[in-house]
């Protein structure tokens, strides 16, 4: 439990120096931490309802939740902590059986500025085998010109994901993008779960040098790019294919908005502790050291039908200082899901107010 929360204190301490540093808030409003705003102030109302789609092979119908008893016993069996959240790689237990987690649909909400609006937006995410033909490049020994060669269809795995806007600073359309590699990793597994698109595993499969890449495409509204390695799928006859201009990707002002949300989501300073948690408990409980306060309330409550599953959930919610970082916020979690069912919290440092509510409205599952 200590190491636990001393490594927690070096998140904070980490977090601290990048805000201040203007890693994230891009310099859009100054704040001060006394201005902090409850997360259910901003929240207002939220989007319901359910869908399908993506590889699930359990499509979801939404989620529904019953009232939860007076008192919530929790058996042996149960899965008490939120042990290893964000995991995307391993499997997780559902009635003793394995099930991998192949697609999720989000409803996000985001504010970026303190008392500015709120942006909404619509994020699948799917992953499973696929075939995808590969294309690569070669010279014309009597012409000189480059040629575009169609090397046939190769099996892959394949990632793929979508964010369309609801209610947007500038998106007028759907972005999509598909990552396919030739085999499913823990690093290409890495940003699967969150609440975005996995632009950092795309941008370290294009430029890392990674052996594992067959192949990238992105869309958005008349920009298009693809990119192709044949050496993936065993070809060196032929060097990769590409075709637009992936800088456009950074362009887009909603992308770059998102993407500093989920980062402030991701650091809350909060997910770690409850490794140490029965999350099926009511508990209360407080931490401080080296200026550093932390604070938490965990309460049972009831049941959450969730992509053709019945998960027991408990509401917890917490506040944070750490000099002048402040945060605070609220989570409906399930001790057998990686992800929370729908979380809300407001991160604040130098320069830094963001607001960020994601509600997992759909999830599907493959077992295993």
């Amino acid at each position: 439990m200590r190491k636990k929360k001393v490594a927690l204190l070096l998140v904070l301490v980490l977090i601290f120096s990048v805000a201040a540093a203007g890693c994230i808030g891009g310099g859009k409003g100054e704040t001060s931490p006394s201005q902090t705003t409850s997360a259910g102030e901003q929240t207002g109302g939220t989007g319901g309802g359910g869908g399908s789609g993506g590889t699930s092979s359990s499509p979801g119908t939404g989620y529904t939740t019953t009232e939860s008893p007076s008192e919530t016993q929790t058996t042996p069996e149960e899965y008490a902590s939120w042990a290893n959240p964000w995991d995307a790689y391993n499997p997780v237990k559902i009635d003793g059986e394995s099930y991998l987690i192949t697609y999720l649909k989000y409803k996000l909400r985001i504010r970026t500025v303190e008392g500015g609006p709120i942006y909404e937006y619509e994020v699948e995410k799917s992953r499973g085998p696929a075939k995808v033909h590969v294309y690569g490049m070669k010279i014309n020994m009597e012409t000189g010109e480059q040629e575009k060669v169609d090397l046939g269809e190769f099996d892959v795995y394949e990632y793929s994901g979508k964010i369309t806007p609801l209610n947007s600073e500038s998106m007028n359309g759907t972005f999509e993008y598909k990552l396919w590699v030739t085999e499913r990793t823990e690093d290409t597994d890495t940003f699967f779960l969150f609440p975005t698109l996995d632009f950092l595993t795309i941008y370290a499969s294009l430029y890392g040098g990674s052996e594992n890449t067959v192949g990238v495409w992105i869309k958005y509204g008349d920009m298009e790019f693809e990119f192709y390695n044949p050496g993936a799928v065993g070809d060196m006859s032929v060097t990769p294919y590409q075709e637009g201009d992936l800088n456009t990707l950074s362009q887009i002002a909603d992308v770059q908005d998102i993407y500093m949300s989920w980062w402030g989501f991701y650091n809350f300073g909060f997910w770690g502790l409850l490794e140490d948690e029965n999350i099926y408990q009511a508990t209360q409980g407080s931490w401080g050291a080296m200026g550093y306060q932390y604070n938490y309330e965990i309460t049972p409550d009831g049941t959450v039908t969730l992509g053709g599953h019945d998960f027991k959930v408990s509401t917890v919610k917490w506040t944070y200082t750490f000099g002048e970082v402040t945060g605070q916020g609220e989570a409906t979690l399930s001790a057998n899901l990686p992800v929370p069912i729908e979380a809300k919290g407001v991160f604040i440092a130098q320069g830094t107010n963001v607001f960020t509510h994601v509600k997992l409205e759909d999830i599907g599952f493959e077992k295993v």
